[in-house]
């Protein structure tokens, strides 16, 4: 298995395990399901025991879980452990929707390169190297897709592969650095994003021969649903220029996706009723009021 736990296996959260060794609040288990931050995504949040893991650290291939407190539990004990399930199932929504809102860019941008990932606790973004101008049309272009991708029930799947041939592989770049989770002993673990038309439950090595079309493959250590209605509405946000060469594009999943859609929907109603015309002619009245303004 390359890269954690967590990520092959992203839907078991409640696991019995013993305890290798203690360090104070510091706890190192024997077999672990909690994600340790990497990549641009944060750890997970849950109990050892009746303690809460405030932080879980990824080093030398095996986690290190952070407790609020000094157990009371001992190196050789067993213990229950739960992984919280309401901020996993965030962050694996919001990391497959990166690679949809990715695989969106490569279509309407000139050779986007993602150069970095934040998931934050309300909204997340994607880092792309491009030499392409990020207009305000096409950020609604890019929202557009990636709900469509969403809306079509694409099968997600992670599999490993030897590095060398996933560097030969057209499609896949691979970043050492930049996905050192993803790669372990010579292997590299590789996120797929089906075709929309593929709806089997294939072998994704074998898809390495570019026998599918896939919207997205990517070299990725982190936690994805299996399919992408799993993810649920996203809401692109806005984009910014971090610096040059590089566009930053924020997004959000789940409730603040609708909470900003609703917040969207009210204004445009409400430029409807000031301007009284319907919604569809918002954007010719308010170019008419513009320039007639400038005359």
């Amino acid at each position: 298995m390359t890269g954690q736990r967590a990520a092959a296996e992203p839907y078991a959260t409640r696991f019995e395990t013993e305890v290798t060794s203690i360090d104070g609040r510091r706890v190192w288990l024997e077999r672990s399901h909690f994600f340790g931050a990497s990549g641009g995504q944060p750890a997970d949040r849950g109990t050892i025991g009746d303690i809460a893991v405030t932080d879980v650290q990824y080093a030398d291939g095996e986690q290190v879980h952070v407790l609020a407190e000094e157990p009371s539990f001992r190196t050789g004990h067993r213990v229950l452990c739960s992984v919280d399930w309401s901020f996993r199932m965030y962050c694996m929504r919001a990391h497959t929707a990166s690679h949809i809102l990715a695989g969106a860019a490569r279509r309407l941008l000139e050779e986007p390169t993602c150069v970095g990932l934040d998931i934050g606790a309300q909204t997340a973004s994607v880092d792309l190297e491009t030499s392409a101008t990020l207009d305000d049309e096409t950020l609604i272009e890019l929202d557009e897709l990636v709900n469509r991708v969403v809306w079509e029930s694409r099968p997600v799947s992670w599999d490993d592969m030897p590095l060398s041939r996933a560097r030969e592989r057209d499609g896949i770049t691979v970043d050492a650095e930049l996905d050192a989770a993803a790669v372990e002993k010579g292997r590299v673990r590789v996120v797929t994003i089906e075709d929309e038309n593929d709806n089997r439950n294939r072998n994704r090595l074998s898809n390495m021969n570019g026998s599918a079309d896939p919207w997205d493959v990517t070299a990725c250590g982190g936690t994805h649903v299996r399919n992408t209605r799993e993810v649920g509405p996203v809401t692109v946000l806005g984009r910014s220029r971090p610096t040059d060469g590089v566009i930053r594009i924020e997004f959000a999943v789940g409730p603040q996706a609708i909470d900003h859609r609703t917040a969207e929907k009210r204004a445009a109603l409400a430029a409807s009723a000031a301007l009284d015309v319907e919604l569809e002619d918002v954007t010719d009245e308010l170019e008419r009021v513009r320039a007639a303004r400038s005359r």
